[in-house]
């Protein structure tokens, strides 16, 4: 079976998996090219936002683009971006 331009299926299925997919204006920079072992939980930039009575998670960096949709949520468990900042407690 070929894709619309004539490429075997099986090319389809190869390359790497976008695990962010779908929240691409969530991160100032990709996650994963800050400290090793941090995460977002420890940055400094990590806001909570409270909205209709549920909590969501937000990079503070990416303000100017934040919605009211998954599009701009992150995840404490992402791992950090080289923007992370140790943050104060």
């Amino acid at each position: 079976m070929t894709d619309l331009f004539g490429n075997p299926e099986s090319e389809l299925l190869e390359g790497p998996v976008d695990r962010y997919k779908g929240r691409r204006n969530a991160f100032p920079y990709p996650p994963g090219t800050g400290p090793d072992g941090e995460t977002c939980k420890t940055c400094r930039h990590a806001t909570r936002i409270e909205y209709h009575a549920k909590a969501y998670w937000k990079c503070g960096l990416m303000k100017h683009y934040w919605t009211h949709g998954p599009g701009t949520d992150i995840r404490l468990k992402d791992e950090a971006c080289k923007f992370w900042k140790r943050r104060s407690e």
